[in-house]
């Protein structure tokens, strides 16, 4: 079974579900179905959400949200809260509030891939080449990893060779979503010298508590990509809310 390396994406904010991958099991024609697996399965295939007619279901949620995984996360630091919020109204409420929060990333993925798709948005060879050598070079980076290593790394995950991998990866709609919200959400932002300096003296003592000599001239590129992704962040979001608001959504929970 092969299993995927972490990927980075630009719009990190938006996540496309991951592969569900089927276990091999023996199935004994003569043995009963089990209940519990049926109810199971139902509970799994049940609609939380259509977006445009397009249906999200219990799985997909479970997928996104992986609420186990993040309980073993938060374990880590702190047990007491894990039980708190397992064991208290609170804690589920909490819980439940991060499981809509992730339906809503969903929703925004899905609407996504559909105005991808209105848009006919595609990738040239070349497009998808540096968008793969971008995606590589971070894991590699990331992961502290030498060609070697990585090369090896897709073996022992099942790959037979490099390009199989690549394949994969540039089918995957996320590049086509980076691809419209480049060209279309921030391809034109802009920081102006005036928006600078006044975020630089807004910041003022955090910046020197790194770096106490350093002028605005020396922190002038940082402050410039402490915007930039400000801004980005702020017109991903309006693009989004100008997509929900003309979409047809139902949330079933």
């Amino acid at each position: 079974m092969k299993k995927k390396l972490v990927i980075l994406f630009l719009v990190t904010a938006l996540i496309v579900p991951t592969t569900i991958f089927a276990q091999e099991m023996e199935i004994d024609p003569d043995q009963p179905a089990d209940p519990s697996l049926e109810e199971n399965v139902q509970q799994q295939t049940e609609v939380v959400a259509e977006v445009n007619g397009e249906e999200i279901t219990q799985q997909q949620l479970a997928q996104q949200a992986n609420v186990n995984q993040l309980l073993q996360q938060v374990s880590q630091i702190d047990q007491t809260f894990v039980q708190l919020l397992v064991n208290s109204d609170e804690g589920n409420r909490l819980l439940e509030t991060y499981q809509e929060q992730q339906l809503d990333s969903l929703i925004n993925n899905v609407l996504l891939e559909q105005q991808v798709e209105e848009e006919n948005i595609t990738l040239s060879e070349s497009e998808a080449e540096e968008f793969y050598q971008n995606q590589k070079q971070s894991i590699l980076q990331n992961n502290n990893m030498s060609e070697e290593e990585f090369k090896s790394a897709l073996e022992n995950q099942g790959y037979a060779s490099e390009s199989e991998y690549k394949n994969e990866i540039i089918g995957n709609p996320q590049f086509k979503i980076n691809k419209l919200i480049e060209e279309e959400v921030v391809s034109n932002i802009q920081v102006s010298e005036e928006e600078l300096k006044e975020a630089y003296e807004e910041n003022k003592e955090n910046f020197q508590q790194q770096d106490e000599n350093a002028s605005f001239e020396d922190l002038k590129p940082r402050v410039e990509q402490m915007l930039v992704q400000q801004k980005q962040s702020q017109q991903i979001n309006e693009y989004l809310e100008e997509l929900r608001d003309k979409a047809d959504i139902e949330k079933n929970i």
